[in-house]
């Protein structure tokens, strides 16, 4: 009998991060594509991406932001799946485990479905501002456009997403101008 190997780091990594970060990772998918199948192919192919020459020397929280940032630039580069795959409707109300959840179920799909009015890089954009927190700027960082080009994502964003839905309150100024400071997470040989 051959004695059992020892797990690969990155595998012992991949798992750990499945295991904690999993929710809050296909959660930012769903936020990115607008569809849950969608969002279990970016999630996955984002794992394979980030780990498939290895990584297990990462920390659980770079790993983490090596995955989002694969999945912020797939999801920006697009429509990649589009002619291997026909898209499904993104006005159908997720599945919900428990029915008691029925108003954030209306409300996620109430989001998804005015995130899908928005182009790849105005949705990616959005995302980057409302559910990770960061400004212009550090939107701009993270995915190497220009501060000026994400402001006007930004702000064409915010303009289709008030003609809309004006009810939701949404400030244009906030959008553009606003968010945290963002200090990028610093990777051993990895360019930022």
């Amino acid at each position: 009998m051959r004695p059992r190997a020892a797990a690969k780091p990155w595998a012992v990594t991949v798992d750990a991060l499945i295991r904690e970060r999993g929710p809050a990772l296909f959660g930012y998918a769903v936020a990115l594509t607008g569809d849950r199948h969608a969002a279990e192919d970016l999630l996955q192919d984002a794992l394979v991406r980030t780990f498939k020459r290895g990584r297990g020397d990462a920390s659980l929280n770079e790993a983490h932001a090596f995955v989002k940032r694969a999945m912020q630039t797939a999801a920006i580069d697009g429509h990649r799946r589009a002619s291997a795959r026909p898209s499904t409707p993104t006005d159908v109300v997720p599945d919900s485990p428990s029915p008691d959840h029925a108003d954030a179920v209306a409300d996620r799909s109430a989001l998804i479905q005015a995130l899908s009015i928005l182009s790849p890089r105005e949705r990616a954009c959005i995302v980057m501002r409302y559910v990770d927190g960061l400004s212009a700027v550090a939107i701009a960082e993270e995915t190497g456009l220009t501060a000026g080009t994400v402001r006007k994502y930004l702000s064409d964003a915010m303009a289709r997403l008030q003609a809309r839905h004006g009810d939701w309150g949404l400030d244009t100024a906030d959008a553009v101008a606003g968010g945290g400071r963002h200090v990028p997470v610093a990777t051993k040989g990895a360019a930022r």
